[in-house]
């Protein structure tokens, strides 16, 4: 592998984009790159981002080549790594997502639930033809995939790619959660250092060490969570929904005070409560396009008609386009960092199934996850992983064998849902939307 790498981000014509080259930037001397490829297969996504990354670039990064890209052989033929971070179906479909399962008194997110299950079957597809695709050039590239729901992504692309070493799926809300700890703790999240057991968006915090000093903070953690509101560093996720969302950390921890839950678990303990307090006119994709995608093209807009960067900021990803350059910087570098990341089970939890896709803390270096063995879970959390795994296991084989019986089974165990009435109804409903990108047979018992 070259000494500086060639770096491709796949869906480069996200809005999350323009913050992740301004972490590009952030890193440049601990990790200088000698090549940034943009791609996307949409042109026009790519190019409402394609002024301000290159106006960026040759202002604060001309060392780098640039190159933008809808061909898939420009992007992935001479590569190190593949930054993936695709909406397969972009917000049309994420509406979709959000606003069917409420019509059924069901839970409406994009990752959790029947959104996520949706969405999961768009992603699916897309994610084994990209690596299909890579590998058609490279064995060796390393494919990050950022791609959501990253738990029913990791699941099918470990079915489908069993013997391949170099995928790797990450997700950066426990990166966020940490740096959001260190702010409460007063530290330097760099010096802390988690252990954390789970599912992709189903896990849980169990501790949290000072690296320098030893000192494990999570009773500190826990002592504060329990009596003070729980706020978000990430500025990305200070929409009003996202507040809720951290406020329900602390609820959760009043029943359960053990561990520090994932946010996403709130979906699944609180799912009747959340359905009631949400707009099925307005959900989180309106909130995002009204909030932080706004800002973000009002900035593209300028970048573009003025052709200079003359009052206007660097983004940069604190979390989101952070993560994603540190992580390539632990591998290239083979530092050894530790992340919290998904990968197969086998025996670091024994008493759960050995083909989960676990997140768990892990050391990443030039030879990728080496995972933290965790132990056994104690029989609450089993049941839990257990069943959410399952509906996690039934959706890739529904797709795989488009097999519309076990969809309805994934569905059925999901705990946002467990009414097979409802669960047939926003399957078809879902189904029904979502005919150009995924279909199932009705097949006989």
């Amino acid at each position: 592998m070259r000494k500086n790498p060639v770096i491709t981000i796949a869906g480069a014509g996200s809005l999350r984009i323009p913050a992740l080259i301004g972490s590009l930037i952030y890193y440049k001397e601990t990790l200088p790159v000698e090549k940034i490829i943009l791609f996307d297969i949409d042109e026009e996504r790519l190019e409402r981002v394609k002024a301000y990354i290159d106006l960026t670039l040759k202002e604060y990064y001309s060392e780098a080549e640039v190159l933008f890209t809808t061909k898939e052989e420009e992007a992935y033929k001479d590569t190190d790594y593949v930054l993936c971070n695709m909406r397969v179906g972009v917000d049309t479909m994420r509406s979709v997502d959000e606003k069917i399962p409420l019509k059924y008194g069901l839970v409406g997110q994009e990752t959790c639930g029947p959104g996520g299950f949706s969405y999961g079957m768009r992603s699916i597809g897309a994610m084994i033809d990209m690596v299909n695709t890579v590998r058609k050039y490279s064995k060796d590239t390393w494919i990050l995939n950022y791609t959501n729901p990253a738990a029913i992504v990791a699941v099918a692309l470990d079915k489908v790619f069993p013997e391949d070493k170099r995928i790797m799926n990450i997700c950066d809300q426990p990166y966020s959660m940490i740096k959001s700890f260190a702010k409460i703790l007063g530290e330097d999240m760099y010096d802390l250092e988690p252990r954390y057991f789970g599912l992709n968006h189903f896990g849980w915090f169990t501790s949290l060490k000072n690296v320098k000093t030893g000192e494990e903070l999570l009773p500190k953690l826990k002592d504060y969570l329990m009596g003070h509101e729980f706020k978000p560093f990430n500025a990305e996720q200070r929409d009003p929904s996202w507040l809720k969302t951290y406020k329900n950390v602390n609820k959760l921890m009043q029943f359960f005070p053990e561990y520090v839950p994932n946010t996403y678990l709130q979906y699944y303990f609180f799912a009747e409560e959340i359905v009631k307090d949400s707009d099925p006119n307005f959900t989180r994709v309106d909130e995002a396009k009204l909030g932080r995608e706004k800002k973000v093209l009002d900035i593209l807009k300028k970048a573009g008609e003025q052709g200079n960067l003359t009052d206007i900021p660097l983004m940069q990803g604190e979390v989101f386009g952070n993560l994603m350059v540190e992580v390539v910087d632990s591998i290239h570098n083979d530092l050894n960092k530790v992340f919290v990341v998904i990968g197969r089970n086998g025996d670091l939890i024994p008493n759960l199934p050995e083909d989960a896709m676990v997140e768990l803390a892990s050391y990443l270096g030039k030879e990728g996850a080496k995972m933290i063995p965790y132990g056994e879970v104690k029989p609450f959390y089993k049941g839990l992983i257990e069943g959410q795994y399952a509906y996690e296991k039934l959706t890739v084989e529904s797709y795989l064998e488009k097999d519309y019986t076990k969809a309805l089974q994934a569905l059925t165990l999901n705990r946002s849902i467990v009414d097979p009435v409802k669960a047939k109804l926003v399957l078809d409903d879902l189904m029904d939307h979502s005919a150009d990108y995924w279909t199932l047979e009705k097949k006989e018992l």
